[in-house]
């Protein structure tokens, strides 16, 4: 049987009723009016935004995607990867506040990265990326209005939270100076309670192409290309009474333009860069949200330019726009406002 999460087609009044879990905090009460052959409504379908397995822009599949191909954040691109600059660590925080018909999520995003070149003079290099989430999904209720008179009492909805991570492995290798082959692996464990059914696993493999083209202006155009696949797992480290055995693809491309900036930004040399990137999720034909859109521009500041151990040691801050339109209803899409904050040394 499937979980309530996954009925998300063909909602009529009396399944979005039980398809609701037990909720403890209520933010606001909206209205639902059902006009006759009309079984959608925002709430009964934008509440699957936040959902964490998949099929949304908060799910773990698209959180081991932006892991595998991140062309928002100032990094090291070209032949800067196969010096010193290549080898570093990253920790980052992001603030996501999102919205989908009546439902509203916040989302804190914890990143650390460790890269480095394997072995004395090698060209490739090892990375290390743990991504981990908490995703809140704030409280409401709905009235539903029947056709023909009459309406429901108030019904529950989020005021729930849930907790996932990602640790993804890969070996980056150069192909040229300006074009790099990435395969990875990872492991996604979610931690969530009846609202979300409960916790999930996964598993997921990927390949990663990205391209530089130098001197395209004043900077350099960088696109890429990312297919996953992942796969779902049931092991002692989650608890899963709706699991079910399911394979998904995910698909991810985009470009970005590193601009370095002639203008010193606190008396320090500064960097900005430009990102669209799109990800198609596929594999489960109830998934409401499959096309996902990322706009964004980050900027990097040299944090210690008479010391820094590299000339890449650099403070990064950013503004990242996602949407994604609900498949099922027009008026749940999901639109959010993320910022990011990070320092590489």
């Amino acid at each position: 049987m499937r979980p309530p999460y996954l009925r998300t087609r063909a909602l009529t009044a009396a399944t979005a009723i039980a398809a609701l879990a037990p909720v403890t905090s209520v933010a606001k009460t909206y209205t639902c009016v059902l006009q006759p052959g009309v079984t959608q409504c925002p709430a009964a379908q934008g509440y699957v935004s936040a959902e964490p397995r998949y099929g949304s822009p908060n799910s773990m599949p698209v959180q081991n995607a932006q892991v595998s191909l991140d062309l928002f954040d100032v990094q090291p691109e070209g032949a800067d990867v196969f010096t010193p600059e290549g080898d570093s660590d990253t920790i980052g925080g992001t603030f996501t506040y999102g919205k989908a018909g009546y439902q509203k999520n916040q989302r804190f995003d914890g990143h650390y990265q460790h890269a480095r070149r394997i072995g004395e003079g090698s060209r490739a290099r090892f990375l290390l990326d743990v991504p981990i989430s908490v995703n809140h999904v704030d409280g409401y209720k709905v009235i539903f209005k029947f056709p023909g008179g009459g309406e429901s009492s108030p019904i529950p909805y989020g005021g729930a939270t849930a907790v996932y991570g990602t640790i993804n492995a890969g070996v980056e290798l150069p192909v040229s100076q300006n074009f790099l082959i990435t395969p990875r692996v990872g492991y996604s464990n979610l931690q969530a309670g009846e609202y979300f059914s409960h916790d999930a696993e996964l598993v997921s493999g990927s390949v990663t192409a990205r391209y530089r083209l130098p001197q395209v202006g004043r900077g350099d155009l960088i696109l890429g290309g990312m297919a996953a696949y992942s796969h779902t797992l049931d092991t002692f480290l989650s608890k899963q009474p709706f699991y079910m055995k399911a394979d998904y693809w995910t698909l991810r491309g985009g470009l970005a333009y590193q601009l370095p900036l002639k203008a010193r930004m606190f008396g320090r040399q500064s960097s900005l860069r430009a990102s669209y990137v799109f990800t198609r999720l596929t594999g489960e034909p109830f998934m409401p949200y499959k096309s996902i859109h990322e706009a964004g521009f980050s900027m990097g500041v040299r944090a210690r330019e008479a010391e820094q151990k590299s000339r890449f040691d650099q403070m990064r801050a950013g503004l990242l726009y996602t949407h994604a339109d609900n498949r099922f209803a027009d008026k749940a899409g999901y639109d959010s406002l993320t910022l990011t904050l990070g320092y590489r040394f």
